[in-house]
This record gives structure tokens, C-alpha cells and sequence, in this order.
């Protein structure tokens, strides 16, 4: 698959939100597509919180990848295992995924965009499956950070996302793993829009200034173990997401509310289960632990 497919696959998954800029070589005024997910659900935020985790420092791994070349171009369909042997600096995409079973070990380094209005995307998967994206390393300055879209069975872990629109956003896409990442400093920490079977393990999020986790049409996903603090709402799941868990999750210190099951909705409602959780806040009442 040539690397204009796997671009217009990416503006189909924006689009299946309402939430397209425009394409990816042109600059938009358009409303960002994080105001077309959120904007009935969130409150407007004029408070900021600035204090942000250190970013991991690089630190090499022991994948059997082979080293991704200094000189590849940014936005290259990238079809084999790769290790980042030095931080890439794009004005464009960053890394397209166009094979299925691959690595990228970030291996410490950096992947960085043009900031997180550019409509460009750091890593984008296209209907890829069994892909592993893993740290220690960076994602920032882009519209997404992680884009899945469709696919299955995709895995990333231990990578550091800041300075994003989305950290991590999946539209149609199946049993991603999501796992002991540290997002900060993003619009959102993950979105995930018509998906199901994800599961969001062991994550800290911190300071993602309109949500840590927010689902919209999505079912059967799974958030546990998580620690959510300093955004608007900390989890939010729309009215139509169904047969979500939420559990053992630690979120609190958000400015808004820290469990928002469809903006007060009953979960017997949506099936949606909620348990465990240590938080201060929630709507519907009664979703916190011991509250």
C-alpha cells in the first residue's frame, strides 16, 4: 500500500468524526477536531495546569529491530521493524506503519511534529494489525500523536506524549493496548471514537487540558490501573458508548469531574461498569469509590 493510501486512510478516520482539518499539506481554521468530539460534553476551561512531568531521557533497548536510518524522510511508508538510531524533527507525518507484525522502538529518542494545529500525524497506523509501537521515547507537537485507524491487535508502551492535540486517537479500530505510557501537556490524552476491545492499562496522565480519556461510540474497552489528574474531565464516556469497564483507576484533582458517564446518564442505561475507582467527583453521583 503506497503512501497516498495510507494518507487518505487517515483523513477518513478524521472525517468519520466530524473532525477532519483538512488534508494534511494545507493549514486549516477549521475547528480542531477535538472541539467536534468534546465540545457537548466539556465544560470551557479557562485554567491551565502547568506543571508538568520531566520527559524520559533516552535510554537504549534490546528489540532485535533493524536501525531505522538517520536518513529517512519524515511521512516514509515504513514496512519493517525499526529502531530510531537519533530524534527525527518533521514539518510533515512522521512515521507511516505500512506492514502488519512490525516494531518501531522508539529507543529512546525523539519523534517530533510542527505543533499540534498542523493537521500531521507522528506514528499512523491504516487498517494495520499486530503492530508494536514501544519506548522509552517521545511524541510531540503533533495534531495526533498516535493515530489508529481500523487495524487490530496494535500495542504501544512506555512512550512519553506531550505538546499534542490528541495523544492517542483510534477511530474503527480493535484491541488496541494502550499500556504504562505518560501523556502531559496534550489536549487529550486518548480518544477513541467507534472502537472497541481497547484496553488502557497502567497509564499516567497528567495535565491533558480537555480530557485524560474520552470515548464516543465506542464499546467493550477497558480502562484500569490508570492515574488521571489535572484536566477538565477526566474520563468522559458519550451517551453511545456501551459495555465500557472502568475500574481501579486513580483520577482525581481534575477541574471538572472526574467520572463522566454521558453527562449524567444512568449507567444501567449504557451498561457501561464503573468500579473501584478513587475519585472525588462524578456524574452520575455514586461512581467514586466509597461516594
Amino acid at each position: 500500500m503506497n503512501n497516498k493510501i495510507y494518507l487518505m486512510a487517515a483523513l477518513i478516520a478524521f472525517a468519520s468524526v466530524g473532525a477532519l482539518l483538512i488534508q494534511p499539506t494545507v493549514a486549516s481554521a477549521q475547528s480542531s477536531m477535538i472541539d467536534n468530539i468534546l465540545n457537548s460534553a466539556l465544560p470551557s476551561s479557562n485554567t491551565n495546569d502547568n506543571n508538568q512531568p520531566s520527559q524520559e531521557n533516552g535510554s537504549s533497548s534490546s528489540s532485535s529491530a533493524v536501525p531505522l536510518s538517520t536518513s529517512l524522510s519524515c511521512g516514509q511508508v515504513i514496512k519493517q521493524s525499526v529502531k530510531l538510531t537519533a530524534n527525527l524533527d518533521c514539518k510533515t507525518d512522521g512515521i507511516i506503519v505500512g506492514a502488519d507484525g512490525i516494531t518501531i522502538d522508539l529507543n529512546g529518542f525523539t519523534l517530533s511534529g510542527p505543533g499540534e494545529k498542523s493537521s500531521k500525524v507522528g506514528i499512523m497506523f491504516a487498517d494495520n494489525d499486530g503492530v508494536t509501537v514501544q519506548g522509552p521515547g517521545t511524541i510531540k507537537s503533533f495534531q495526533a500523536g498516535a493515530l489508529f485507524s481500523g487495524g487490530e491487535d496494535n500495542k504501544i508502551s512506555r512512550v512519553t506524549f506531550t505538546e499534542n492535540e490528541i495523544a492517542v486517537f483510534e477511530t474503527g479500530s480493535k484491541n488496541v493496548a494502550i499500556e504504562d505510557n505518560l501523556m502531559f501537556g496534550n489536549s487529550i490524552g486518548v480518544a477513541a471514537h467507534s472502537s472497541s476491545g481497547s484496553k488502557l492499562t497502567t497509564n499516567l496522565f497528567k495535565s491533558n487540558d480537555l480530557a485524560g480519556v474520552t470515548l464516543v461510540n465506542s464499546a467493550n474497552n477497558e480502562l484500569s490501573m490508570n492515574t488521571i489528574q489535572g484536566s477538565v474531565n477526566g474520563i468522559f464516556l458519550d451517551g453511545q458508548s456501551t459495555k465500557n469497564n472502568v475500574n481501579s483507576n486513580n483520577v482525581l484533582q481534575n477541574r471538572g469531574v472526574d467520572l463522566n458517564n454521558g453527562n449524567g446518564l444512568p449507567t444501567n442505561i449504557n451498561d457501561n461498569v464503573f468500579g473501584d475507582n478513587n475519585c472525588n467527583t462524578s456524574v452520575p453521583d455514586g461512581l467514586c469509590l466509597g461516594r
